[in-house]
Parts: C-alpha cells; sequence; structure tokens
C-alpha cells in the first residue's frame, strides 16, 4: 500500500526529521516561515491545497477512496485476528492474569501462522501473521 494514499499528506512528502526535502527536492527549510501545522505538506480531510508550494500534489478522490476501503478492510482482519486469540486464551484478560505467548492457524488469510504474545501487565496484545501483507499490530 502506497504511504500517501489518505489525502491528508503531499504525495511528495517525507519525514522532516530524517530528510531535507521531499521528494519532489522541495528543501523543507523554504518553507521554515509558514507554521508547522499550515505547511502545504498536509492537509485536513476535505481541506483546500494550502499555499506555500508549487509541487504540492494530493492522490485523486478515487485513491482516497480506494485506502479508506483498505484501511477498513485493515482493521476488520485485525479484529477477527484479536477474537480468535481472546478465545485462545479463554477470554478477556484479566488483572493479575500472567503473560503468555501462542500461536494459532491465521483466520484471516488461513495459510500462515498468527503469533502472539499478551501482556500480564496490561493485556495488550502484539501479533503478527508469517503471511506477507495479512495481520500484525501492536496495542
Amino acid at each position: 500500500m502506497t504511504k500517501h494514499l489518505s489525502g491528508k499528506w503531499c504525495i511528495h512528502y517525507r519525514a522532516m526529521s530524517e530528510h531535507k526535502t521531499c521528494e519532489a527536492g522541495v528543501p523543507y527549510d523554504s518553507l521554515k516561515h509558514i507554521p508547522f501545522a499550515k505547511r502545504p505538506c498536509f492537509r485536513e480531510k476535505g481541506e483546500a491545497i494550502r499555499p506555500g508550494c508549487d509541487q504540492v500534489e494530493y492522490p485523486p478522490p478515487e485513491q482516497e477512496a480506494e485506502y479508506e476501503a483498505a484501511m477498513q478492510q485493515r482493521f476488520k482482519n485485525i479484529g477477527v485476528a484479536r477474537a480468535a486469540i481472546v478465545d485462545y486464551f479463554g477470554g478477556p484478560w484479566k488483572k493479575g492474569m500472567d503473560g503468555s505467548g501462542g500461536f494459532i492457524d491465521c483466520p484471516v488469510c488461513k495459510t500462515g501462522t498468527l503469533k502472539f504474545s499478551r501482556s500480564g501487565y496490561n493485556g495488550h496484545i502484539h501479533a503478527a501473521c508469517t503471511t506477507n501483507d495479512c495481520v500484525s499490530w501492536m496495542e
């Protein structure tokens, strides 16, 4: 999945903390006169393109819609996998339970192995399927 299809970032944006320019070659120093939260590299959903850069470009609406649908599917898949992990442990975490881990056949892709652990401290689950581009997350 391409990194900037949500429409919140310019398609040329790269982390300012790691790069001196965006992918279009615009020096981030050239935007210093604009407050960070008002730079053209970002926008809120539905907001017009902010002034200050001739190279700014956002994905078209159809790509944004595809990205949103893919994100919704990812969250749904995590929910399916998480429910299977909770079932494996015999129910939701309760204070005082020990941390534990395990693996099961992945209920999402049905071909990989879902490896996971649940914290004894707060019940957070970390998990990843062995199949590329299937589920993985940390709470």
